[in-house]
């Protein structure tokens, strides 16, 4: 009989099976593998007596047990198993890590300020989201933070469903399968974890279990599903009030094919949002910064009884471009075919850029010229000059 081990290899990352269909395997490392079709077809028989090895393996921890369902942790391999009517075939999926990485090994391939992301995560991180798309090493990811924590002194426990971070035996895992919500809650605050490692949040009552041990004192570390970065943040925008976003979330940690693909931070202002001009329009704004060169993305804020969220980093860069070209358009209208350039500071700010013979062109006699171009364009305005 085939053992389900041996249908693996070192870049084998699953292996799928249905019961009278070729076997197939994904091959290679996250975000970039192939699917490969084996001459191997497992019989009824076959299958049964493969998942009779799997349930009764000393190796094996059963996280789900229902009459058509089975979710088994297989050592290192996590195993499910389907039944008709659930399926139209018995079908097993297997999945398997293909190695093992520590923190070390992405900081050497992070293209960043690697010393400046080791900072927040020893001090300043107590809310972080791991977020990706499906196989692009988040779990893996996160279980190299875990034995990082472990091994900076911090105690450490892991809540998973199945149970599949392969960590360090002084690494308690608790599966949410076994109990009810209330009593996780209850041991996780009793046993005081500076950090809990929660692997896969899917539903209402994981993001719930999160934000409550979060905003009780815990440091969390949330493992979702996630086609971009704020894309998770999304995911909790309705669940709780805006202004405790930043205070259950601050960083969100993106995975793009095994690798750090972009971090964003999160905090609160009471400030007036883009692209409002009026003072009186200012409110708590939740704020979404890049991490690497802190430029504001998104801006969150309630206008009226709506959640308003908006991607502040185009808009900007679209209404810096208008200005620039109003300004431009006056200018040379004042300065012909004279050479100048317009440098934006700010969307109240400009300096304009001429040659030494031409500044008394655009300032104007007792600077009247560049006093109406400010009135006009209500901004501040600065004539300097660069080299002919």
């Amino acid at each position: 009989m085939i053992k389900l081990e041996s249908l693996f290899d070192d870049l084998t990352t699953s292996v799928h099976i249905k019961e009278g269909e070729f076997l197939l395997k994904k091959v290679g490392t996250p975000g970039s593998w192939i699917l490969k079709q084996e001459n191997i077809i497992f019989n009824k028989e076959q299958l049964n007596l493969l998942i009779d090895e799997i349930l009764n393996s000393p190796n094996s921890m059963i996280e789900i047990d229902r009459q058509f369902t089975k979710v088994v942790q297989f050592g290192r391999i996590r195993v499910v198993i389907v039944f008709p009517p659930v399926s139209d075939k018995i079908e097993i999926t297997a999945v398997r890590p293909i190695k093992k990485l520590s923190l070390m090994d992405y900081w050497n391939i992070f293209e960043g300020n690697v010393d400046k992301l080791i900072e927040r995560i020893n001090g300043k991180i107590e809310g972080l989201l791991i977020a990706g798309a499906p196989g692009q090493g988040k779990t893996t990811f996160a279980q190299a933070l875990t034995e990082y924590y472990a091994n900076n002194k911090k105690i450490v426990k892991t809540l998973e469903s199945p149970r599949d971070l392969y960590v360090e035996a002084n690494i308690t895992q608790y599966s949410k399968n076994y109990s009810n919500i209330h009593e996780i809650y209850d041991i996780l605050l009793l046993s005081r974890p500076d950090y809990v490692i929660f692997d896969e949040m899917r539903n209402d009552e994981d993001f719930n279990l999160y934000i409550d041990l979060r905003l009780a004192g815990v440091g969390m570390v949330g493992v979702v599903h996630s086609t971009s970065p704020f894309s998770a943040i999304q995911r909790f925008v309705h669940r709780i009030e805006l202004g405790i976003i930043p205070s259950v979330i601050d960083t969100v940690i993106f995975l793009d094919k095994g690798k750090i693909a972009k971090i964003l931070t999160l905090g609160i202002l009471v400030k007036v949002p883009e692209g409002m001009v009026d003072q009186g329009l200012a409110r708590p704004v939740v704020e979404v910064r890049n991490f690497m060169d802190n430029t504001l993305e998104y801006e969150i804020y309630t206008f009226g009884e709506q959640t308003i969220i908006v991607p502040v980093a185009q808009n900007i860069q679209k209404n810096n471009q208008e200005i620039i070209q109003k300004v431009e358009d006056i200018v040379k209208s004042i300065m012909g075919n004279k050479k100048f350039k317009v440098e934006l500071i700010n969307t109240r700010y400009a300096i304009i850029w001429v040659s030494e013979k031409n500044k008394k062109d655009i300032i104007g006699r007792k600077g009247r010229i560049i006093k109406d171009l400010e009135q006009t364009l209500a901004m501040k305005l600065d004539v300097r000059t660069f080299s002919n």
